[in-house]
């Protein structure tokens, strides 16, 4: 057997103790602090079925501006089921939070409920957004993800094609139970029936009655857009 000296045993343990701390083995403990506000609220969806596949639903948090500060995504809930969301790190110089449906470059699209934050609820950096119903085929949703793709041609420079204006706030009247100009064996939107309502026949270019063809204009019978519209037709009454 080898006997180590005294010298030598030291030696040895001041190494080991040095190459602990040179790789990091001891370390200092640090804290981190995590800032801003939390927003905690309880959500019923309704119309799940139309649940968005290329745009994402969140819970976010917005100055001025369209796009978030900070946003968390929201994954479909069960038929019937509540589902509570909370956010913490909200910056300070956030104006509000929503329940958002966005585009593929972040943009909101449309808010299906929107909480102001007041100075109460800054001071003690808690946002209580309580119980709330979001409806995924509220005609605001309709508008904004559908019809504004639309308004380049019908109301955008205050002229439309055909006389059909899809701007925000002439849209649900210029469709809704309204003949067609094109075709007057069909209205234009008829409540609760898709499959006969004119303007799904033009985009699915069922119909020789127009000039333009709108199947080219970014839908297609296979779309989630398309199938948007349907099923908000379909709910109509």
């Amino acid at each position: 057997m080898r006997i180590i000296s005294k010298h030598t045993l030291s030696a040895i343990l001041w190494t080991i103790v040095l190459s602990a701390c040179d790789s990091g083995d001891i370390v200092e403990k640090q804290e981190i602090e995590v800032g801003g506000l939390t927003c905690t609220l309880t959500a019923d969806f309704l119309n799940t079925a139309t649940w968005p596949v290329d745009y994402p639903i969140v819970i976010a948090a917005f100055d001025e501006g369209e796009y978030p500060l900070i946003s968390k995504g929201i994954s479909k809930p069960a038929l019937g089921d509540s589902i509570t969301l909370t956010m913490a790190g909200i910056p300070e110089k956030a104006k509000e939070v929503s329940i958002a449906l966005l585009n593929k470059s972040r943009k909101r699209i449309t808010a299906f409920h929107t909480i102001k934050i007041d100075e109460d609820q800054r001071k003690n950096n808690f946002i209580t957004g309580g119980h709330v119903t979001v409806d995924l085929l509220s005609y605001n949703r309709i508008q904004n993800q559908f019809f504004s793709n639309c308004t380049n041609c019908h109301g955008a420079s205050e002229r439309a094609a055909a006389g059909l204006f899809l701007t925000e706030g002439k849209s649900y009247n210029a469709l809704v139970g309204v003949t067609s100009a094109k075709d007057d064996d069909y209205l234009l939107v008829n409540p609760g029936m898709a499959e006969q309502s004119y303007i799904v026949h033009v985009l699915e270019g069922k119909t020789d009655k127009v000039h333009y063809d709108h199947t080219n204009v970014s839908f297609n019978s296979e779309s989630e857009d398309i199938a948007l519209l349907k099923s908000w037709i379909n709910n109509l009454k």
